[in-house]
């Protein structure tokens, strides 16, 4: 009985997939952050497989939890502008000393690395440009739905 055990056990674990672990999760979130004014706060997270959920908080025109899918050509394109700002070698914080901005935080898992950068007003023009492309992704998709599960962020 022993053996059975043992060997069921090896069996699946050897059955693991980390890769799986990383379609189940976005390669790529950004959240937009509160100011002591009217900043658009929200999260939008994108997965490899095209699906994209944004979560709309305060000043913003969607509020509340929706997803639709973006093309494999718009994955691909989020990830070649990653690789052309070579955002994992870009520095975890640029914080300006002024309080009242909003901050954007960017969370990149790919390949099997994360890197995370906050950005408070002092992050390079071509982090600026890749929020400036994720934004028009999100204003182009006509067809959002309602999350079927309530997201917490």
């Amino acid at each position: 009985m022993r053996f059975i055990i043992i060997i069921s056990i090896i069996f699946f674990s050897s059955c693991f997939n980390p890769n799986i672990l990383q379609q189940d999760e976005p390669f790529f979130r950004m959240q937009r952050t509160a100011c002591y004014g009217t900043c658009p706060q929200y999260t939008v997270s994108i997965y490899n497989h095209g699906k994209i959920t944004y979560n709309g908080k305060f000043f913003v025109d969607k509020i509340g939890c929706f997803s639709s899918f973006i093309s494999d050509d718009e994955v691909t394109a989020i990830k070649l502008l990653l690789d052309d700002i070579d955002f994992f070698s870009l520095d975890k914080e640029y914080i300006s000393p002024m309080t009242d901005i909003p901050s954007v935080v960017t969370d990149i898992y790919l390949a099997g690395k994360r890197h995370k950068v906050v950005d408070r007003l002092e992050g390079p023009k071509s982090l600026k440009k890749c929020y400036l492309i994720i934004d028009s992704i999100i204003d182009s998709i006509q067809d959002w739905s309602a999350c079927e599960s309530l997201m917490i962020e």
